[in-house]
């Protein structure tokens, strides 16, 4: 049982902005860049809020993950997320400051 409520947990947050911008850093905001989002910088200190909003702030795509319904109920799930681990990344903010998001040619 517990096994099967960790697996809902982990594919429920595979897509948290939270999650994307802890794991792979610098994957999340080549994604921004690729996305031509108007963000120049992203905090490390509720990152996932930040992603999300970055990721709305740009040009209209098509797609799956660019409506903003979706968008919008995973920025509130990433704020939830992102109050718990504030300690952690309010200190790498602290620490290192925000992250850049370079512009890649694509």
């Amino acid at each position: 049982m517990k096994l099967r409520i960790s697996l809902a947990l982990i594919t429920a947050l595979s897509g948290c902005g939270t999650v994307r911008t802890l794991s792979d850093e610098s994957k999340a905001v080549d994604e921004l860049a690729k996305w031509h989002t108007h963000c120049h910088t992203m905090p490390r200190a509720y990152s996932g809020v930040a992603y999300q909003f970055c990721n709305l702030n740009g040009p209209p795509r098509s797609g799956a993950h660019w409506a903003p319904f979706p968008i919008m109920l995973d920025m509130a799930a990433s704020g939830i997320a992102d109050t718990i681990i504030l300690p952690y990344t309010g200190y790498q903010q602290y620490q290192r400051g925000n992250v850049p998001i370079r512009r890649l040619e694509y």
